[in-house]
């Protein structure tokens, strides 16, 4: 079999650390910032009738579900019933305070969840388009805690919201590629992937003061080369403390494959630090979206 490989820089690995116990962290797709106080769950996504968003773009006048699996870290009494609550914030990009419900799970705040009603948890709530006249973009924030313990955790979702007929980015079908410990891969749109490989690479030579985060992506159906030219590449540095890091520097990258098959081999270099800056203590997002926005392949690595 020929194989025809397209290749805009090749450079040598080291071995990055993993971090197995994140408490914080952000969220592939949407982009969500995660501060655990004793509550975690399985999965969390957001939601539109069943569908699951993968981007952070909404619509407005439309019932939005933040959904948590398996959530865990709440006190039950001695019926073995939970006692949920969480608070809802929606601030302007300036930060101003639009919208505030103390309680989204009101209606369960003095009767609880028994345990068989608690696999899941859902959340929701609706942005009015008035109340978002002067804002095309925002922040929710969610504060989920137990009213018998002291356990917490805190989502932050920036946000930005659709135009009235703007297609929305939603599916019913998310897949979680294999990747190391301390990274989550997770790809839409009817991609496959069979890995992804991480490290950390100081050896390029072409811009020989940075780190680069060193993203393997092989085996990929259901693209092609072309199409993952022509889509579109974005990346996000964020430190230990979930601030982002500003990043001058472009991202670089491999791309190769067989013509025959389509199958595509995808490598990202993520700059993310200077080489003389700490080695440890980073969060790097990468994010490809297809042209048509309908396929999405989205990276978290901690470094």
């Amino acid at each position: 079999m020929h194989k025809q490989f397209l290749i805009l820089i090749a450079a040598g690995f080291l071995w990055m650390n993993k971090s197995t116990a994140q408490n914080i962290g952000i969220l592939p797709l949407t982009g969500i910032r995660y501060f655990k106080g004793g509550i975690w769950a399985k999965s969390i996504d957001v939601k539109m009738d069943g569908a699951v968003f993968y981007s952070n773009r909404l619509p407005l006048n439309k019932e939005i579900e933040i959904s948590l699996l398996q959530p865990t870290g709440f006190t039950p009494d001695k019926n073995k019933t939970v006692f949920a609550a969480a608070e809802f914030s929606l601030l302007s990009e300036k930060g101003d305070l639009l919208l505030q419900n103390p309680n989204l799970l009101l209606l369960n705040e003095t009767k609880g969840f028994a345990a068989k009603d608690f696999k899941t948890l859902s959340m929701k709530f609706g942005v009015n388009e008035s109340l978002m006249k002067a804002n095309s973009n925002g922040m929710i924030r969610i504060r989920l805690y137990d009213l018998k313990g002291k356990n917490q955790l805190k989502l932050e979702f920036p946000v930005s919201f659709a135009r009235p007929g703007e297609a929305i980015q939603v599916t019913k079908l998310i897949k979680t590629v294999k990747s190391p410990a301390g990274s989550v891969c997770m790809i839409s749109g009817g991609l496959k992937a069979g890995n992804v490989y991480v490290k950390v690479d100081t050896s390029i030579k072409s811009y020989p003061k940075n780190a680069y985060s060193s993203l393997e992506i092989v085996n990929i159906e259901g693209t092609s080369l072309g199409g993952i030219f022509e889509g579109k590449e974005k990346f996000w540095v964020y430190d230990q403390n979930l601030n982002e890091i500003k990043v001058s520097d472009i991202l670089l990258k491999e791309v190769g494959g067989a013509l025959e098959d389509n199958i595509v081999n995808y490598t990202l270099k993520v700059p993310f630090r200077l080489k003389v800056a700490p080695a440890k203590g980073y969060i790097v997002r990468f994010r490809w979206e297809s042209a048509d926005r309908s396929k999405v392949i989205d990276v978290v690595v901690n470094i």
